[in-house]
């Protein structure tokens, strides 16, 4: 199984950018924690760490399609350099406006400018793949590597920022979230071998155009995943809370996001001669039939069992729907094209956090897994619609 991934880290400058865009995601899984974690120590207010945080996401989901515009125009290494400073030193301003009680207003906009700055790492990786493999079966297995870095990525920020601000100190796991994106962004850049080469201005790239029904349509189902995500998290710390083993809810998220890694590793490594199209919706299908027993689960283990099957459902869907978008989009415009689906993705985590603690505090932890339910039943509607009726005519690659 791992066979194909060998080949890939083979590749000339592989491996860097590869292992320097791990580091330069960090963030991603890092820095809305650090902040909750922080703000609500030092402040003592659970609002005001969630509405920052929420601050931070929704400008990072904004500014992704611009940031993959620029990108596929200019070339990835001045925003990615200038993104990893701004972003860094807008988290040091973070830290020294709590450490201050600065203003309500004056963490928020310091919120705002780290997430809106962070680069979108994970997408200008995904675009080295491609500029690097070309189109075809390899770029399968390179989407894949990269959905695995993703469940890694997932699994050890959180982990990591718990550890720093329990046993060192909460100004320490948000600060070594900024580091470590920094170091990763700017290793990241300096590997140009690597990198795409922008198209400037005036080489025709706006005369391909986005499809941007088809686009929308995908980027709705990136942000029904990030709901599924979201919810299901929520609502398994309330789960585990109210069956009296809390510490059980890490345990039990981590086996969702290690049977998501271990599908990963498998999808990658099969030869695929079903249509992407069809593959998406099989995924759609299959997550949304995972999660429907949930609302009967009783116990802690047999949910372990459960989120273990549907995690086996969600890096494949993932690696399908990044597939579908470099098979519908002119490669010019590819960039900016998953920077839309990874903005669906993020903005349907906080919808999909809220939504559910609502839903716990009205019915309770087990019938609130009805929202992720729900969610992943419109997912794979969509999915149904966008890969029936909105599949543009024209292709640009084929597995």
């Amino acid at each position: 199984m791992l066979k194909p991934y060998v080949h890939l880290m083979r590749r000339p400058g592989a491996r860097a950018f590869f292992l320097a865009g791990i580091l330069g995601r960090m963030p991603i899984s890092m820095v809305g924690l650090g902040i909750v974690i922080l703000i609500s120590r030092e402040s003592g207010s659970y609002g005001l760490a969630g509405a920052v945080s929420g601050v931070a996401v929704i400008a990072g989901a904004l500014t992704g399609p611009i940031q993959g515009r620029l990108v596929d125009r200019f070339g990835q290494r001045s925003l990615t350099l200038i993104g990893s400073l701004l972003c860094t030193v807008a988290l040091l301003g973070l830290l020294i406006a709590v450490r201050l009680d600065a203003p309500s207003w004056a963490l928020y906009a310091l919120g705002f400018v780290a997430g809106g700055t962070r680069p979108q790492v994970g997408s200008f990786a995904r675009a080295r793949w491609n500029h690097l493999l070309g189109r075809g079966r390899a770029l399968q297995t390179a989407f894949a590597l990269e959905a695995v870095g993703d469940e890694v990525v997932f699994i050890v920020g959180p982990v990591l920022v718990t550890v720093l601000a329990t046993q060192v100190s909460p100004y320490a796991a948000l600060g070594a979230a900024g580091a470590l994106g920094l170091v990763g962004g700017v290793w990241f850049a300096s590997l140009r071998g690597s990198d795409p080469p922008g198209r400037g201005k005036s080489d025709g790239t706006e005369k391909a155009p986005l499809p941007w029904l088809s686009l929308m349509l995908l980027s709705l189902i990136g942000l029904g995943l990030g709901a599924t995500l979201g919810s299901t998290e929520v609502v398994t710390v309330a789960f585990t809370a109210a069956e009296g083993q809390p510490a059980m809810s890490g345990v039990v998220l981590a086996v969702w996001a290690f049977g998501s890694l271990l599908a990963g590793l498998w999808y990658g490594s099969v030869h695929w001669r079903a249509a992407v199209e069809r593959r998406l919706l099989f995924g759609t299908v299959l997550l949304a039939i995972a999660l429907s027993p949930l609302p009967w689960v009783g116990t802690v283990w047999l949910l372990g069992v459960l989120l273990f099957c549907a995690g086996l459902t969600i890096a494949p869907t993932m690696v399908a729907l990044t597939a579908c978008v470099e098979e519908w989009v002119p490669p010019e415009r590819l960039t900016e094209a998953i920077t839309w689906t990874v903005t669906g993705m993020l903005l349907g985590v906080a919808p999909g956090n809220a939504v559910a603690g609502h839903a716990v505090d009205v019915v309770g932890a087990s019938d609130a897994y009805w929202v992720p339910v729900v969610v992943g039943i419109t997912s794979a509607l969509v999915a149904a619609i966008a890969v029936t009726f909105a599949r543009p005519r024209t292709r640009f690659a084929h597995n």
